[in-house]
């Protein structure tokens, strides 16, 4: 796989640095078979770049996250410990409900525990999920979302 992306690596340099609209292939066949590779490898690496629009356009959210799909994130123990319990729910419950995605999720951690607080809680948390979300619609509901008044425990607003 190492030479089939070095082809790769070859076929796209050659096309940045010779500032041509079009490559003459049998030429350039050729050439990576003068350099020592073989049909097979450069079979593959052609069917390779060739296959890439249709990856991308078959669904970007199927690749976006695949280490994710049947995972669950576990706090740090510095996480932990600068987020109370219901601030750790509430991130959960807002992945939980698809509000939050997993990366902006580890940036909303990351700032959580960078604030120059002793715990974070989830009027913080709202404040920094308000400043990470880009989405300006998505953001605004998240940052502003009401808290149950009856015990303001995170659990009770997801249920």
């Amino acid at each position: 796989m190492q030479r089939v992306m070095a082809i790769i690596q070859k076929l796209v340099s050659e096309i940045l640095h010779n500032d041509k609209e079009s490559i003459d292939g049998p030429q350039l066949v050729k050439m990576l078979i003068s350099e020592g590779y073989d049909s097979d490898e450069i079979e593959q690496a052609l069917s390779l770049v060739f296959s890439l629009p249709d990856i991308m356009q078959a669904g970007t959210e199927d690749v976006r996250y695949p280490a994710w799909q049947n995972s669950m994130r576990v706090f740090t123990p510095e996480e932990r410990f600068k987020l109370d319990l219901e601030a750790q729910n509430y991130l959960l419950g807002l992945v939980a409900a698809d509000l939050l995605d997993h990366a902006e999720l580890e940036h909303v951690l990351g700032e959580a525990v960078a604030l120059q607080v002793s715990q974070v809680g989830i009027p913080e948390l709202q404040w920094i999920v308000g400043r990470v979300v880009e989405d300006d619609i998505r953001s605004f509901l998240l940052s502003t979302a009401p808290l149950s008044s009856a015990d303001k425990k995170a659990t009770s607003w997801w249920n």
